[in-house]
């Protein structure tokens, strides 16, 4: 007996309207990479893609990649590395990882200058120990990583000026109180929000290191 093959029959909505997509999305596949099936557009990677689009895509928004790339080795690490650094790291596809990659040089490469957005980062900590001994632990440059750039004043045992390379400027004082020694810091030129939850981590993991260090 011979089974012929069943003539598929038109469906009730084909005779409605087809209307071509947003050109962000044509020709566009989903590829698997990871936990996250990711949408790869057939176009150069844009460094301009939405909070929301990295979100649905990458897990995360533009601010928390941002802050990722920011707080890794990775801070002054050019496109491919920053691209490469994603992908093994962070199971990022290709495309994205370009495009996150970029949006972080473009945002690292934006002039910082101090203006009326600009946010002054205040933050204290008690040493037991005196300020002349917390003054020669804090006027190492090595303490501070190679985000550092050189110190603008240094006052024996009481202030300390420094600069960064992010252009970034900041002015540590040292009070005696109580036999102890109270650490002021005043990090200036502080342009968003990645920046500023950045560099409140790094005085705090400093200046607790520090803590520790004198308490032996």
């Amino acid at each position: 007996m011979i089974f012929k093959k069943k003539k598929q029959e038109p469906g009730i909505f084909d005779d409605l309207p087809v209307f071509e997509s947003h050109p962000s999305t044509q020709k566009a596949e989903h590829k698997k990479h990871g936990r996250r099936a990711m949408l790869v557009p057939e176009t150069p990677a844009n460094p301009n893609v939405s909070s929301a689009q990295l979100l649905t895509n990458t897990g995360k928004q533009k601010e928390e990649w941002l802050e990722l790339i920011f707080e890794s080795r990775h801070r002054e690490a050019k496109q491919k590395s920053i691209a490469t650094f994603l992908e093994e790291n962070y199971r990022v596809q290709k495309w994205w990882a370009a495009s996150i990659a970029l949006m972080y040089l473009q945002w690292r490469e934006t002039p910082k200058t101090n203006t009326g957005s600009d946010t002054v980062l205040r933050f204290s900590k008690v040493l037991e120990t005196s300020p002349a001994l917390a003054y020669n632990i804090l006027i190492s440059n090595s303490i501070y990583g190679e985000g550092f750039a050189k110190f603008l004043k240094q006052v024996q045992s009481e202030r300390i000026v420094l600069t960064f390379k992010d252009e970034t400027r900041s002015t540590i004082i040292l009070k005696a109180v109580e036999g102890v020694c109270e650490v002021l810091i005043e990090h200036e030129f502080i342009g968003n929000p990645v920046m500023l939850k950045a560099r409140t981590k790094f005085w705090k993991d400093l200046l607790e290191q520090i803590a520790q260090q004198v308490k032996r």
